[in-house]
Parts: C-alpha cells; structure tokens; sequence
C-alpha cells in the first residue's frame, strides 16, 4: 500500500469541516493509508494549539503541531476555545505567549520537510494560504539550509488546498446558498481570507497544485447526527454540536482529505495550467504549459462520496 505523508495545514475552530477533515485524516491513518506528519493553523490565538492537540490525542497520535503567528486572532471561535478548555492537550489556553506555546507554523513545516524523503510528502491546505505562502518565501536556516520553494520542491510530491472556485469552467452552475436565482458568488472564503497570500502561493509554488474548489464540497453533506452518534469524550463530536447540533455540514474540507489520500479515485482533474487569483479573491484558470496547477471535477456520485466519508468517520 502507498502510505501518503501528510502535512496538514487548517483554519479550525470556526467552521466544523475542519474538525470532521482532521477526523477523517486520523481514520484514514487508522486503515494504514496516511501518515500523519504533522498538523500546523494558518492563525495563531490562544486556543487553536490545543483544539487541534485535543483532537489528535483523542485518536492516540501526539504529532507535531505548530500556529501561524502572521496571523493572529484572540477570539474563541465557534468550538475552538470550548476545545482548548474542555480536553487534554500540551497547549492550554494559558500557555500562550510563553516558552510553553506552540511553535510557528512554517517552522514545524520546514523541520517536518527537512526530515522527510525526497518527493515524498502530501501538502493539504483547507484554510487560507498564509501559512503556505510564508512557507514558499522562507529562508535557509538552523533547520534546514534550503530555502522554502526548495524545499517544497524536493520534498513536496503533491499540494492539495481546498479553496477557489471555479464558476466560469465548471459543468454545473452553483449558486450562493445553492438556491436558484441567487447571485452567483465569484469568489471563496479561503481564498478571498488573505488574497495576496493565495496570489504569492499560485504564483511561487513549485510542482502540482490541486484545488478542491467550493463547488466540490457543497453538495456532500457529512457527519449528520455525529453530535449523538461519537462518544462523549470525542472532541469532534463537540466541534459539530456546537456548530451544527445534528445537521451535519458540507464537506469542503473533508473532499481536500480525501484526494489527497486517494488521489484519481473520486474525481476527474482538470489540464494542468496556471490557476491565477485576483485583487478580488477570484480564481481563474489560464493555459500555461509550464505550470502544473489543477482542480478538480465531478467524475463519482455525490451520495457515494458522502457515503465513503460517513463510513470512514463514524464510530
């Protein structure tokens, strides 16, 4: 079996598909299928260190976790600080701003890269693309002398970030809200987020980029009734509570998983070309024979996916 090395890089604690993208992760972990490498935040706040630990330690695995100090937030999100403060973990709210904190970002990136095999790592983003970008411009160092697009290029295999859309080639028409007659929205969240960070990232990034785009995840919707179905002591259990009770949620952030995962399996990938963001956050698909970016496309049924994804998360 070909074990994928994942670094996962997220936004957690306010939207819960990331909490249910982390589980899934840890399953497909379970099965043999990935190994997680490490998980880094593209913010940094008191409390997402710990959600993110919290929830790693829930299925046994004490990884690396760092926070992105470029970006700083002190809110608790929608579960993030209920997370920090309810459940185990090595970075307690009150850790923060001390020697005792979580690490940055890019530094546990580099160490984890500069220790991997050569083309040997899976680079999943389902956040904004600070982390990434500071990762793409960093410089030689104690960890490794290589500076950043060095290092993702001899160490990074494949980059699967979960963000964009892309409304004008995609073969399904979707809506704000999924609803006929809305306005169509031309931009997403991620990427729209830091927009000049998704513009360095598309710009600078070394090897393949595969966006699992807004359209991808919309439809799939996962992990209804997990909030009574996991135990108590699950931290994601606690994550989809607050944020949807029973309902469950789309599932952007588990699709990036997933392909990253088990790549060529669910869906169809567009011709490589160059995938450029505007001042807007817009994202846009251009030829360019010199450059590996991707998305992907409808290729299986959506209730199939939703049925692969609730098999794999649920207890």
């Amino acid at each position: 079996m070909d074990v994928k090395k994942i670094l996962f890089d997220t936004d957690i604690g306010g939207d819960c598909d990331d909490a249910g993208a982390l589980a899934l992760l840890h399953r497909l972990c379970d099965r043999g299928e990935a190994d997680l490498l490490a998980v880094t935040a593209c913010y940094a706040s008191p409390y997402v260190a710990g959600c993110i630990d919290a929830i790693n330690r829930y299925y046994g695995r004490e990884v690396p976790v760092g926070i992105f100090y470029g970006a700083t937030k002190e809110d608790r999100g929608s579960y993030a600080g209920l997370l920090c403060d309810t459940f185990p973990s090595r970075y307690p709210s009150a850790a923060y701003g001390t020697a005792e904190a979580a690490p940055d970002s890019v530094s546990v990136l580099r160490r984890a890269l500069s220790r991997a095999e050569d083309d040997s790592v899976t680079f999943v983003v389902t956040g904004s693309l600070a982390t990434a970008a500071a990762l793409a411009v960093s410089a030689g160092d104690e960890i490794s002398p290589l500076g950043g697009r060095e290092l993702i290029r001899k160490k990074i295999h494949r980059t699967v970030v979960m963000g964009g859309r892309f409304f004008e080639s995609w073969p399904m028409g979707i809506h704000a809200n999924n609803e006929p007659g809305d306005k169509l929205v031309d931009w997403e969240w991620n990427i729209r987020e830091s927009v000049r960070d998704a513009q360095t990232v598309c710009r600078l990034w070394p090897g393949e980029l595969v966006f699992s785009s807004y359209e991808i995840g919309t439809y799939i919707k996962t992990m209804v009734g997990y909030n009574t179905a996991a135990p108590q002591d699950d931290p994601v259990r606690l994550a989809y509570h607050v944020y949807s009770g029973g309902e469950g949620r789309c599932s952007w952030d588990h699709t990036a998983i997933l392909d990253a995962v088990r790549p060529d399996t669910y869906w169809h990938y567009h011709a490589y070309g160059r995938i450029t963001v505007d001042d807007e956050g817009v994202t846009r698909f251009v030829k360019d024979p010199d450059t590996r970016h991707t998305y992907l496309l409808p290729r299986a049924d959506y209730e199939e996916i939703r049925a692969v994804i609730d098999g794999l998360v649920f207890p």
